[in-house]
């Protein structure tokens, strides 16, 4: 078995690839920089926006598996730069797409985009299924929409075996720039003396969390079974406050601290509730296997460690 990662040293690509190799699976990642091989894992230097990169790539590859995770994935950058987000998220797909049909076409792709497609329709559902109306409300939002739709027309129109996810708040360590690990590594700041409150964001947003791996595991289950074609969330359906997750993360500090609102941390993009439904990844066999508190004790302690 072989697979190619796109972004193998991404938050989630790193954790999949890990995964994968345990398990005995051939891996090829393609990465910013930094060539060669490292853990297992045969990396070559591509950007998605370059076509003749991604088919030489997959060439090389011939896999079995495509798990296309590469992406622009900062809200508010596609906000300041959409024609980078743009270009990276929807040219790329079509390189990576039109790459696997050339080179590699029994091979099941998995598209990973993101809960951020629902947008306003996120509003007044309490759990969002596939089916509902994409309304996304940033240009990352309309990147992982088109790419959605293309991997649905590349499974009709050439019948190459794709599969779109739509990751929801995927935490754990190694990820940066979101609520919980800018909460651990704050955390981890004042317990060693370095700060003395918990700046924060908008606190009253819900999310539907999932540990990163079991968004590996749920990946490998939607590339082993998933229908081609088909979409699925990766997501829990239960929604969890910041609220009640800043009071999760005081059990587990090793110190008392003051939470400070710092308004530069509120996005206006941003949605205050986003909360899925699993009924079609669950239909696959998927079963998480983490609790919450047990996620965020294994990412505090990873910013303790850094």
């Amino acid at each position: 078995m072989k697979a190619l990662i796109t972004a193998v040293d991404c938050f989630i690509g790193s954790w999949l690839a890990e995964s994968l190799v345990a398990d005995g699976v051939q891996v090829f990642g393609a990465v910013r920089r930094d060539p060669g091989e490292r853990a297992g894992v045969v990396r070559r230097v591509v950007d998605v926006r370059d076509r003749d990169a991604v088919f030489a790539c997959v060439r090389e590859a011939a896999p079995d598996v495509v798990y296309h995770v590469a992406a622009r994935s900062h809200v508010k950058q596609s906000v300041d730069d959409p024609v980078t987000t743009l270009t990276t998220n929807v040219l790329g797909s079509v390189h990576v797409l039109d790459a696997v049909r050339a080179h590699a076409p029994g091979a099941r792709v998995v598209s990973v985009g993101s809960s951020a497609e629902y947008g306003e329709t996120a509003r007044g559902i309490e759990r969002l299924s596939e089916d509902v109306a994409l309304t996304p409300k940033s240009p990352y939002g309309v990147s992982k929409v088109a790419q959605g739709q293309l991997s649905r027309i590349y499974a009709r129109t050439h019948l190459v075996h794709t599969m779109h996810v739509r990751p929801f708040a995927v935490i754990g360590p190694r990820k940066r720039g979101d609520a919980i690990g800018d909460y651990c590594s704050n955390i981890a700041r004042i317990e060693r003396g370095e700060a003395e409150r918990l700046s924060v964001g908008n606190t009253a947003s819900v999310r539907d969390f999932v540990d990163v791996r079991d968004c590996v595991t749920a990946l490998r289950r939607v590339a082993e079974a998933g229908e081609r074609g088909a979409v699925y969330n990766i997501c829990h359906g239960n929604g969890v406050g910041l609220d009640e997750v800043i009071e999760m993360l005081r059990d587990l500090s090793r110190c008392r601290f003051i939470v400070e609102p710092d308004p530069e941390r509120a996005r206006l993009v941003d949605d205050l509730r986003l909360v899925g439904d699993p009924t079609r990844l669950f239909a696959l066999g998927y079963v998480p296997q983490y609790t919450l508190a047990e996620t965020l004790a294994l990412t505090l302690d990873h910013w303790r460690a850094s």
